[in-house]
């Protein structure tokens, strides 16, 4: 079994995720992300412009980065997809877990603005043509 292309993101805080417009041109934006199993997740809200543009081609690109997008390494390809999920569930506990305060102040803000209960966990799993 080949090595999964997301341990090159361990100990990382951020990556840059790029989608891309149905133009071809790639948006590059720095999100949280945390790993359950094989995959990696995010959450943002439903109709961002990530989700819309993943909803028309979910093919990705990640590269490890500090908060700003500046790239700390190369990119990977990745293949994303809305998830069903809500609040409580796995990628919710990994990215709490990982962020613990930080994630904890994002979810008051979201309650605040009345936008918590658009939020979507986006699925980011290695593509499958890695050689398994």
């Amino acid at each position: 079994m080949a090595p999964n292309p997301f341990d090159a993101l361990a100990g990382h805080r951020y990556v840059r995720l790029s989608t891309v417009r149905k133009n071809g041109e790639a948006v590059p934006t720095p999100v949280w992300f945390a790993r359950v199993g094989e995959n990696l997740y995010v959450v943002t809200g439903g109709n961002t412009g990530k989700a819309k543009r993943i909803r028309n081609n979910p093919g990705v690109a990640l590269a490890p980065s500090d908060f700003r997008g500046r790239p700390k390494g190369h990119d990977l390809r990745a293949v994303a997809r809305l998830t069903e999920e809500r609040k409580g569930g796995a990628a919710d506990r990994a990215l709490r877990s990982k962020y613990g305060w930080q994630y904890r102040a994002f979810e008051l803000v979201e309650r605040l603005l009345g936008s918590a209960d658009q939020l979507v966990f986006l699925e980011l799993s290695p593509p499958e043509e890695r050689g398994d």
